[in-house]
C-alpha cells in the first residue's frame, strides 16, 4: 500500500476523532468532521471531471476552508498549488496557465479577481466555493458549484488506491532566480519522509498545538500542517491581523497555548523587540522552530534568555527538499557572534559540499 498524505487524516480521524484538528479564531473543526467534509470536496471534484494528477489550485485566505482544500484536493488523487492570496492577479493568471490549473477552490469575495485573471485561454474549467453563498457567482464562462451543494451530499467513501507514493502531491511557486514564478513540485513520497522525520525527531504527539504562521504557498508551512495531522495534534492558524504585529502574536500565542512555533527568523526578532515577552512565561511552548533566513545570533541568545524552557533547532533547506539540515541550539556564549551552524542532514538526506 502507497503512503500518501490524505492517509495522515484518514488514520487520525480513525485514532483521534474528536480531537480539534484545525482552529481559525473562534472557529475549530474536529478530526472526524474533517475527514467527512474532505470526502465530500473530493467527491464533487472527482464528480466534474478532476481526474489523477490534475492540478487544483486553493485562492483563499488563511482559514479553515483552506485546510479542507488541501485535503479534499489531495483525497480526489489531485495536486494542490497554493496561490498567494495577496498576489497580483498577472502573477496568479501566469502561474495557473504555467501549471495548468483545471479547476480553484476560492471564495465568493475573490470571484471578481478570479475573472481578472482567466485569459482567452484558460486552463480553468471549474470553481468550487468554500463558503457559503447562494447568489449570483458572477462568473458565466466556467462551472461554479456553491459550498451548499457540496456540503448537502449524501456521506461518501473515497478509495486512495489510485495514486502511487512517487505522484506528485503539490506544486509551490517560488519567485524563482529570474523573478518569473517557478514551480517546485514535490511529490507524496518526498513530502512523507520528511513528515516522518519531523514526528520522530520532535516528538509530536496528540496534545500538541501547533502555529501556523507561514502562509499555504511557503515551503514553511508543510511542517505545520502535515506534522500536525500525523500526530493527532491540533493546528492553530495565526489569523492575518496578528501575523506582523508583534504584541499582537505574542499574546496570540500565549493564549492559543502554543506548544510548537515556526517561523522565519525575522519574525521571532520582531517579537523579541517589541512584543513585550516579559509579559508571559509561555509555560506551554516547548520548541521554537525557526528557518528560511539567518537568525542574528545576539538575537537568538537574547531570546533563549526571556523563553529558557523551550528548545531551538535552526531548520535549513530548499522548497525541493523542505528541510535538508537541522541544528540544535542548546547554548550560545556571551562572545559568540559567528553564525549559528545549519547542522547535520535529516534522516534519509544526504548533504556534501561542492567546495569551500
Amino acid at each position: 500500500m502507497a503512503y500518501l498524505l490524505q492517509h495522515l487524516l484518514l488514520n487520525s480521524a480513525k485514532k483521534y476523532p474528536d480531537n480539534e484538528a484545525v482552529v481559525y479564531l473562534d472557529d475549530s473543526i474536529s478530526y472526524k468532521m474533517l475527514d467527512e467534509v474532505t470526502d465530500k470536496v473530493a467527491a464533487t471534484l472527482m464528480e466534474n471531471g478532476i481526474i489523477p494528477g490534475d492540478r487544483v489550485g486553493i485562492y483563499l485566505n488563511k482559514s479553515i476552508s483552506s485546510i479542507i482544500s488541501i485535503y479534499g484536493i489531495l483525497k480526489a488523487g489531485a495536486v494542490y498549488v497554493p496561490l498567494d492570496a495577496k498576489a497580483p492577479t498577472s502573477r496568479l493568471a501566469y502561474i495557473i496557465q504555467n501549471c495548468d490549473i483545471k479547476c480553484l477552490l476560492t471564495s465568493t469575495k475573490k470571484l471578481r479577481a478570479v475573472e481578472e485573471m482567466m485569459l482567452d485561454e484558460s486552463s480553468l474549467q471549474l470553481i468550487l466555493l468554500m463558503d457559503d453563498y447562494s447568489g449570483n457567482t458572477g462568473s458565466s464562462r466556467i462551472k461554479v458549484i456553491d459550498w451548499e451543494t457540496i456540503v448537502e451530499k449524501a456521506a461518501v467513501n473515497i478509495t486512495h488506491d489510485f495514486r502511487i507514493e512517487t505522484d506528485l502531491a503539490y506544486i509551490l511557486y517560488t519567485s524563482g532566480s529570474t523573478g518569473v514564478p517557478k514551480g517546485v513540485m514535490i511529490s507524496h513520497l518526498n513530502a512523507f519522509t520528511f513528515i516522518r522525520w519531523v514526528q520522530s525527531t520532535f516528538s509530536i504527539n496528540s496534545s500538541d498545538r501547533l502555529s501556523n504562521h507561514a502562509p499555504l504557498h511557503f515551503d514553511l508551512s508543510i511542517l505545520d500542517i502535515f506534522g500536525a495531522v500525523r500526530a493527532g495534534a491540533t493546528l492553530v492558524l495565526v489569523p492575518e491581523f496578528a501575523s506582523t504585529f508583534p504584541v499582537k502574536l505574542v499574546d496570540w500565542i500565549e493564549q492559543n497555548k502554543i506548544s510548537i512555533w515556526y517561523s522565519v527568523p525575522s519574525i521571532l526578532v520582531m517579537m523579541l523587540l517589541h512584543g513585550g515577552l516579559d509579559r508571559y512565561k509561555f509555560q506551554n511552548l516547548r520548541l521554537i522552530l525557526f528557518a528560511g533566513e539567518v537568525f542574528p545570533t545576539k538575537y537568538l541568545r537574547s531570546l533563549m534568555g526571556k523563553i529558557p524552557h523551550a528548545e531551538y533547532f535552526n531548520l535549513y533547506g530548499p522548497t525541493e527538499t523542505n528541510v535538508i539540515t537541522y541544528y540544535k541550539v542548546d547554548h550560545i556564549p556571551a562572545d559568540q557572534n559567528q553564525p549559528i551552524p545549519i547542522g547535520k542532514s535529516c534522516q534519509n538526506m544526504e548533504v556534501f559540499a561542492l567546495t569551500d
